[in-house]
């Protein structure tokens, strides 16, 4: 066991008892390899919500730390994260790594005198997220905290001794952005969780699931509803696709901000009876539709730093149409099954989705998709990257 012993402390802006995104689905990955490896592992991270208990205790024995936190994404709630993690800090010094999901509370660490050697994880900038969160409304203010938030991500990725990032286009950013030299991020593609598939049991549930809709072709989403994940795009694909194939439905599965003007939109193009917004749906259910629907459309607009999502398709069994957008090329073109869309457009999504509809996988090519994906991305190979990048550390 490569990390016997040592005493790992993983930082992350997320909290791991409820796995229920792609920061979650990773923190709890980490904080398994690393005991699997034989780590003593502690997590610190900020309190989820207000009255949360501030330590939680999370699988393998594994302890949850959290820092009191109101809730306030602003300046109010750096300082807040400061001041405890200071606190924090003086009594809790009995580490010998840190491995750091996010930056903020990794942030406020630094500023308390944490100088452990550290294997810094990123996934995609917060500074860009925040971007793309106000784009309509651009004004000063928004300047200004894009800028403040590129700085402390600086401070927080230049000071690591080594990076892990799961696509390629990650890596390129973070030296483009950071100019931190190559060789000090290593690439570890994220893995793909196992799902109970009873193929023959696929039509037999299609029909249970979707009842009136399961004979016609169904094109499934699973998205935040923010301005990044382009759910607009899908919906205006849609439209165009309905045109040729006034047969084929659609469903958008997940909730944002976005969830009642894309309903708005959705009935203004006239495809009420055509797309269901569906709002946030039990990973129980999610499982389901992915399985018994006939193809996914990841419509990104800007950001995509890996999208497990796509392997989550592709696990069961379900092909991926998808827009050239950041590592969308790496992730879905891995596999012959998959289509990358020329742009991020409408048109050109409804383009690659009417290719796609003229030549549906047998249910033998969507079996094998499942299991060349669970094979070729294995939570194995994921966990040896950051368990060897952890261990060069010593």
């Amino acid at each position: 066991m490569k990390l016997k012993g040592l005493r790992v402390l993983i930082v992350a802006d997320v909290s791991a008892e409820f796995v229920h995104g792609g920061a979650e689905r990773m923190l709890y990955h980490h904080i398994r390899a690393c005991c699997d490896a034989g780590a003593h592992v502690t997590v610190l991270t900020r309190q989820p919500k207000d009255g949360a208990e501030l330590l939680f205790k999370l699988e393998h024995g594994v302890v949850e730390h959290r820092l009191p936190f109101g809730g306030d994404k602003g300046w109010r709630g750096l300082y807040q994260l400061c001041k405890e993690a200071d606190m924090w800090w003086q009594l809790h010094q009995q580490f010998d790594v840190v491995l750091a999901e996010q930056p903020f509370v990794m942030w406020a660490l630094m500023r308390a005198g944490c100088k452990l050697p550290r294997v810094q994880v990123c996934h995609s900038f917060a500074f860009e997220e925040y971007a793309t969160r106000h784009g309509l409304d651009w004004n000063l203010k928004h300047r200004m905290v894009t800028m403040m938030m590129r700085r402390l991500e600086a401070s927080v990725y230049t000071s690591a001794k080594s990076h892990v990032v799961l696509s390629q286009f990650m890596q390129q950013r973070l030296h483009d952005f950071f100019n931190i030299a190559q060789a000090r991020i290593h690439i570890a593609a994220g893995g793909i969780d196992t799902f109970p598939l009873s193929w023959n049991q696929r039509s037999h549930t299609r029909k249970t699931i979707w009842g009136e809709q399961s004979d016609a072709p169904l094109i499934v989403t699973l998205r935040n509803l923010v301005p990044r994940t382009g759910v607009d795009l899908l919906i205006q694909a849609a439209a165009i696709v309905h045109v040729d194939r006034p047969d084929v439905r659609w469903l958008v599965m997940g909730s944002g901000s976005l969830l009642e003007p894309l309903k708005r939109l959705t009935h203004t193009l006239g495809m009420d009876d055509v797309v269901e917004m569906a709002g946030f749906v039990s990973e129980k259910e999610v499982h389901q539709r992915l399985w018994t629907a006939d193809l996914f459309m990841l419509p990104t607009r800007s950001l995509e730093g890996f999208g497990l999502v796509t392997l989550e398709a592709n696990a069961h069994g379900l092909p991926v149409v998808a827009t050239p957008v950041g590592a969308n090329p790496d992730v879905v073109g891995w596999h012959a099954l998959n289509k990358v869309a020329d742009d991020a457009t409408p048109e050109a999504l409804a383009k690659a989705v009417l290719q796609s509809l003229n030549n549906f996988p047998q249910e033998v090519e969507r079996e094998g998709l499942a299991k060349e994906t669970v094979a070729h991305f294995a939570w194995s190979k994921h966990d040896t990257a950051v368990v060897d990048a952890l261990k060069r550390l010593e």
